[in-house]
C-alpha cells in the first residue's frame, strides 16, 4: 500500500521567507520550547503539533543565526 507523502519543510515551497530579527527569533524558540514541554507524549496530535511548532521556530532561529553571521 502507497500512501502520500507530503513533507514538513519544502526548501521550494516555502523558500523566500521573511526572517525574524535574531532575538525575536530566540524569544519565539524559547516560549515554543516552554509551551511544548507539556505536551502528552502518549497524544499523537499533541505530538504533531510539538513537531510543527518546534520545527517552524528552528527554522526561523536558524535563519536568523545565518542573517546574523552574513552581516
Amino acid at each position: 500500500m502507497t500512501t502520500a507523502h507530503s513533507p514538513l519543510h519544502d526548501p521550494e515551497r516555502d523558500g523566500g521567507r521573511w526572517v525574524p530579527p535574531l532575538d525575536f527569533a530566540l524569544e519565539t524558540a524559547r516560549d515554543a520550547l516552554a509551551k511544548q514541554a507539556g505536551a502528552n507524549i502518549h497524544d499523537d496530535r499533541a505530538m504533531l503539533t510539538a513537531a510543527v511548532v518546534l520545527d517552524l521556530a528552528l527554522r526561523a532561529l536558524v535563519a536568523a543565526l545565518d542573517a546574523e553571521d552574513a552581516r
